[in-house]
């Protein structure tokens, strides 16, 4: 098995992530992709994938699709040989970027074919190296870049402000700060982010407190749960079993800690 994260160029930073590279040669069930907080974007270059989420898709190899979890886990199940590429966005990022409400995409598998150039994928499958690749897309990206209009830059700053704080003023403080109303407020923080700040700020707050124990390949979470502004052991475990459906004890194993999206080697 082979996963590497690239980071963006620096003009892209403030939209993607990270590109995501996932390659193995059996068919050993991927890390399922939690509720989360970003947009993926996933291109398919080896076997078909088995999708598994509300209903069951398939992406066919050299096929894109555009996944947006929000409140249901997804699963994905490789057929054979595995070669995914992936950008992922950052909270704000694809609505930016692409306009399109995530309202209209959360916990779809939406396709890509209105977004990609025409010739880009056949490209992509051409291209001999995964850099060739990924720079082939950070050309499109920087041009898709040059066509944004009307930034809501206000409500960027206050997304991003949410996601990195942890406690329960975080939304009131940015609401204050915007000076909008709360009705305002909200329809544009659900178009960015396809769901509303408290629960926003819920789910960044477990992400982060999860990538945390996976990094340090710690099931002791008691105090990772507090550093994140977690108030006792009931609240972080009952917000576990939402996000993951499992218990802390049941999900953070060994195959967890080395089968992960947060693995870079």
């Amino acid at each position: 098995m082979y996963t590497r994260q690239i980071k963006p160029a620096h003009q892209l930073s403030p939209y993607i992530a990270h590109f995501w590279l996932w390659d193995q040669n059996h068919t050993f069930a991927l890390p399922d992709m939690l509720p989360g907080t970003g947009v993926e974007m996933l291109f398919n270059f080896g076997d078909a994938l088995i999708i598994q989420t509300n209903q069951q898709s398939r992406l066919r190899s050299n096929d894109c699709i555009v996944i947006c979890p929000r409140k249901s886990l997804i699963q994905i199940q490789p057929t054979g040989i595995t070669k995914t590429l992936s950008i992922r966005f950052r909270s704000a990022g694809f609505f930016t970027l692409f306009g399109l409400p995530l309202t209209e995409l959360s916990d779809q598998i939406s396709p890509t074919s209105h977004l990609l150039p025409s010739n880009l994928l056949i490209q992509l499958v051409e291209s001999k190296s995964d850099i060739a690749k990924v720079t082939l897309l950070e050309q499109w990206l920087l041009q898709q870049m040059v066509k944004i209009k009307n930034q809501d830059s206000a409500l960027q700053w206050a997304i991003d402000k949410i996601y990195y704080q942890y406690h329960n003023d975080s939304i009131n403080e940015v609401k204050n700060q915007l000076k909008c109303s709360e009705r305002t407020f909200q329809r544009k923080f659900k178009i960015f982010t396809g769901v509303d700040a408290k629960y926003f700020e819920r789910t960044a707050r477990f992400q982060s407190a999860l990538k945390t124990l996976l990094a340090a390949h710690s099931n002791q979470y008691i105090t990772v749960a507090f550093d994140h502004g977690y108030y006792d052991q009931p609240h972080f475990i009952k917000d576990f079993k939402y996000y993951t459906q499992a218990t802390p004890s049941e999900y953070l194993t060994e195959r967890n800690f080395s089968l992960n999206y947060y693995t870079t080697t």
